[in-house]
């Protein structure tokens, strides 16, 4: 069992789809404060918001897309192998929890 260690580099990826998720979270609300302290016109504060929403939500789905056709090496590991899988299932489960989370939001009254 000499088989070379995972790279730490590959353990970053592992959190990158939540923090966008994340992001996404903290633009959302920011904006939307700014857009009600300044009156924004609703339609053009909710149209913004979808948009910064739907960017986030594309920006998981480019990282998911690139990692799940990524090729797996020749020499690859079980523990790469694992780790490679667990990226992919981690930027899935934040899409769906962006969805989930996030998009209702736009369904709501904007300022009061």
């Amino acid at each position: 069992m000499n088989a070379p260690p995972l790279a730490p580099r590959r353990l970053w990826w592992l959190g990158a789809g939540f923090a966008l998720w994340c992001s996404a979270l903290v633009v959302l609300y920011a904006v939307h404060a700014i857009g009600c302290r300044f009156a924004w016109a609703s339609g053009s504060l909710r149209l913004t918001l979808a948009a910064l929403l739907l960017a986030h939500m594309i920006a998981i789905g480019w990282l998911w897309h690139r990692f799940s056709l990524a090729m797996r090496g020749p020499g690859q590991t079980p523990i790469s192998a694992f780790v490679h899988a667990v990226i992919v299932w981690t930027l899935v489960a934040a899409l769906v929890s962006a969805i989930i989370a996030l998009a209702p939001a736009l369904l709501l009254t904007t300022c009061t």
